[in-house]
């Protein structure tokens, strides 16, 4: 490859959106969260079944529905991507306090790019009542995508913001 290709690929490349989202963690953001939960042994991952909607979570991995496409890997309680527009991949995990009995569901949320397995939330929002709710990102929402918690089929919820290096809620209500 010549000089000059090799400048326009990476003049292209300065101007792409990162497309990644998702809902499963990468291996890296995987031993974040472990390290997190070693020194916070109350807590434990919110698994599909903690959000007791197994119709939706099928619902939202199979069917397409108007402009909304299915996500295979979608579990409710995870999201990756690119929250605060910084060019790194974030990722949201939701986690269950069993010290609590209820409003249990804690949000956490990772700034990257992880450079270290230990690294501290930038927002870790406690006592949430997310049965029957998720985390959604991405397509085929408006740009710039937000990181949106909510029941399944609704416009209401909140919308995290980013606020300096951490993220604020901004509630939607329909």
């Amino acid at each position: 490859m010549t000089p000059r290709v090799i400048f326009i690929f990476a003049a292209c490349l300065a101007f792409i959106e990162p497309a990644w989202c998702g809902h499963t963690l990468r291996p890296q953001q995987q031993r974040v969260l472990q390290s997190w939960l070693i020194h916070h042994k109350e807590y434990r991952i919110a698994t599909d079944e903690d959000c007791d909607c197994p119709e939706e979570i099928e619902q939202m991995r199979t069917q397409s529905v108007g402009v909304w496409k299915p996500v295979p890997d979608y579990h409710p309680y995870v999201a990756t991507g690119d929250f605060n527009g910084d060019g790194a991949e974030e990722f949201a995990v939701v986690v269950v306090d069993n010290s609590c009995k209820e409003d249990s569901f804690t949000l956490l949320v990772f700034n990257g790019p992880f450079n270290s397995d230990v690294v501290s939330p930038v927002l870790i929002q406690p006592h949430l009542r997310l049965k029957d709710q998720g985390l959604f990102y991405g397509p085929p929402r408006p740009k710039p995508y937000r990181l949106v918690i909510g029941r399944f089929e609704s416009d209401s919820g909140a919308i995290l913001v980013r606020d300096g290096k951490s993220y604020r809620f901004v509630y939607k209500k329909h």
